[in-house]
């Protein structure tokens, strides 16, 4: 945090709106996301943005991502939907992708609607125009890699270390923004890609920890320039879409082929930072233990700002929290995620303390595998407990299913370098870039 901020912010949280009066607009909304930008990563390398946090924004610390890898997170993320729901995923069966439909209602459509311009900076080349997660933005900018259509290419094919860094966006960004009088509530959604790298040419010495803390930074940047934009009329989020492998977390419990990164659904995938930073909008404080994950997102954000979703959404809001109310919804409902691509079929459910995950045989479709792990006395998730899933198998079959609400998704055709090149990402055997043992993989 500045030191301008340090010393301006207090004053906005105790005035409340800057220049408010009647006939406000809707508060403008920023959410940003970290790619591959891990919980306990993000507690411990982005001291700045956790620093704001404790000034008067709220932390959920228990939430998880409602799959291990980008592509369905993201558009959970701004749909609201599951993946069994909204389409967006792979084939456990096949290296083959599925585009979702073009009539899936995302969040972006929504707020257009509802007056709100809309833009998104995106530099993770999954999500340019080969899928419909374009539609509804007023302006997206994802032109800070290269073009790959509906393929995941090694590094190199994509990369362009010039501008797919978070000051390229941040830069373009603002641009845009100062281009444009703030007279109407804008909604902005930021997809940084540093933490996940490749790292050759960035404006840090290569790292994953590194990473965070130059990305911390860019975070605090953003901030502030919303913050005065907006003259406090504002909700600034940032979380991530999934985490990753380091120090020995592939090695431990039960070995590699039940931990993997980007595909096991271990808290190394799954866990996620999701911060509120301060506005007079903030009525809550502090750190928030109830589990949670980011299916809740939306259901959350249309409550804080009186809007309704067109179609039943699985998840719940969180908003009591933010408002600093005490919370009408049952805290300890059942969290769900799920991996079904590029040759792995698993689920799993936490649920008061536990996690319960199942494996399944991606041929026959039968329960190959399952776990239950106490993340309490075990939080890396390496001793499973000797009892049966009991009611919790009824959960997850619940939670497994689409609640009568499916949109039809399309597999994506791919030409013949797809199956390299999902390798060189670590869909496939491997993970071009490895585990990182820059930390110690120890409790969490």
């Amino acid at each position: 945090m500045t030191a301008q901020l340090r010393q301006a912010l207090p004053a906005i949280l105790l005035s409340g709106l800057l220049g408010c009066g009647e006939g406000l607009q809707p508060p403008s909304v920023v959410v940003v996301l970290v790619d591959e930008l891990r919980k306990d990563s993000f507690d411990e390398w982005a001291p700045r943005t956790r620093e704001l946090a404790s000034w008067g924004g709220v932390s959920f610390e228990q939430m998880r991502s409602v799959a291990p890898w980008t592509y369905p997170s993201v558009v959970t993320l701004l749909s609201g939907l599951l993946p069994q729901q909204h389409g967006a995923d792979g084939e456990a069966r096949a290296n083959l992708l599925r585009r979702f439909s073009a009539e899936l209602p995302l969040l972006q459509q929504l707020l257009g609607e509802a007056g709100y311009h809309t833009a998104a900076f995106v530099a993770n080349p999954f999500l340019r125009e080969w899928n419909p997660l374009h539609v509804g933005f007023d302006i997206y900018r994802s032109d800070f890699v290269r073009y790959v259509g509906n393929r995941r290419p090694p590094y190199p094919e994509f990369a362009d270390p010039e501008r797919m860094f978070s000051p390229s966006l941040n830069g373009e960004l603002r641009r845009h923004f100062d281009a444009r009088p703030a007279d109407e509530p804008e909604f902005v959604y930021v997809h940084y890609i540093d933490v996940h790298g490749p790292w050759d040419g960035a404006p840090f010495e290569p790292g994953y920890r590194n990473a965070v803390t130059y990305i911390d930074a860019r975070i605090v940047e953003l901030y502030e320039y919303f913050l005065e934009r907006s003259g406090g009329n504002l909700l600034f989020f940032v979380t991530s879409d999934h985490g990753r492998s380091l120090g020995d977390d592939l090695a431990v419990g039960y070995g590699s082929r039940w931990r993997v990164m980007k595909k096991s659904m271990h808290d190394f995938n799954l866990r996620i930072p999701f911060v509120v930073l301060p506005s007079p909008l903030v009525k809550g404080s502090g750190s928030v233990e109830v589990a949670c994950s980011n299916v809740d997102f939306v259901p959350t954000l249309l409550d804080l700002l009186g809007l309704d979703s067109p179609v039943s959404l699985p998840g719940r809001s969180l908003a009591a929290w933010i408002r600093g109310e005490t919370p009408a919804l049952d805290a300890v409902a059942p969290v769900y995620a799920r991996m079904s691509a590029f040759g792995v079929e698993s689920d799993a459910l936490v649920h008061e303390g536990r996690k319960y995950v199942r494996f399944f045989d991606i041929d026959t479709g039968k329960l190959e595998r399952r776990r239950i792990f106490d993340l309490a006395a075990d939080p890396r998730e390496t001793r499973s407990l000797g009892e049966a899933f009991g009611a919790a198998r009824d959960l997850l079959d619940a939670a497994a299913g689409d609640r009568g609400l499916a949109f039809e998704s399309t597999l994506a055709v791919p030409d013949g370098e797809l199956e390299g090149q999902l390798r060189a990402l670590g869909y496939l055997e491997g993970d071009e870039s490895g585990s990182a043992s820059e930390q110690p993989a120890t409790g969490r």
